[in-house]
């Protein structure tokens, strides 16, 4: 993947993460000088907040930031790239949207995948992606548009 998507995965896959500099350069394996470096400069850049605890800064995602929110659309979906080339060779090519916590910058660690295929209801194993993503895939199909319709229209069309 991209090398700003490495950077900030932590924060794509857990939107609510609260992370030192320590922890950090655990999470995305590199030196705590470098991983300080890094968040300073999204920090500077309006991508990442921090905040002073017992003398640590912590940061965390800026969910005010539309620079991250669509950075953040991006990596979601270049990670679900082959998720859908999956749905749209198994149903035909249907539209294909991704919805919910995921482009909203409200994602937590257990939060689950919505994806909306337009196209009748059809049996689809997706449990290969499940434990690939280690999340859940809720897909919904044009039956029940109606009333996910809204949050649907906010979200990102991924085909």
């Amino acid at each position: 993947m991209l090398d700003i998507f490495n950077r900030l995965q932590p924060f794509f896959e857990d939107s609510y993460l609260e992370s030192g500099v320590r922890e950090y350069s655990r999470l995305v394996n590199i030196s705590p000088p470098c991983a300080s470096d890094w968040l300073k400069r999204f920090e500077k850049e309006g991508i990442l907040a921090s905040r002073l605890e017992r003398n640590h800064l912590l940061f965390r995602t800026n969910r005010n930031s539309l620079a991250l929110k669509h950075i953040s659309l991006a990596y979601w979906s270049v990670k679900l790239m082959k998720l859908v080339e999956h749905l749209s060779n198994k149903l035909n090519e249907p539209d294909i949207w991704l919805f919910g916590s995921l482009t909203k910058l409200e994602t937590r660690k257990e939060s689950d995948i919505d994806i909306f295929v337009n196209c009748t209801e059809q049996d689809i194993d997706v449990e290969d992606f499940e434990k690939l993503f280690n999340r859940k895939i809720e897909i919904h199909f044009k039956e029940s548009y109606s009333a996910l319709e809204e949050n649907i229209q906010k979200g990102l069309k991924l085909n």
